[in-house]
């Protein structure tokens, strides 16, 4: 498991969830884990699958590639 991509997909998660007003409860039922799961995923110690995280985006009203933060961690590279 990549622990810094599992701590950014957690810390970008919790942004999103509070940026949205809900309680860590409400989004681990919308997405349909546990809340011990998703209280890992959130602290980055649980790397989710894809399917996870596009549960996640879209209640989050958000993008995977936020996320993930493809643009922070992965930039495109210019030609």
């Amino acid at each position: 498991m990549s622990l810094k991509l599992a701590e950014y997909i957690g810390t970008a998660t919790r942004q999103a969830r509070t940026q949205a007003g809900l309680c860590r409860q409400q989004v681990a039922d919308a997405v349909g884990l546990p809340l011990p799961v998703y209280e890992r995923l959130e602290r980055g110690r649980l790397l989710p699958s894809v399917a996870t995280l596009c549960r996640l985006a879209r209640v989050l009203n958000t993008s995977v590639d936020v996320l993930v933060g493809r643009l922070f961690l992965f930039p495109v590279l210019e030609p």
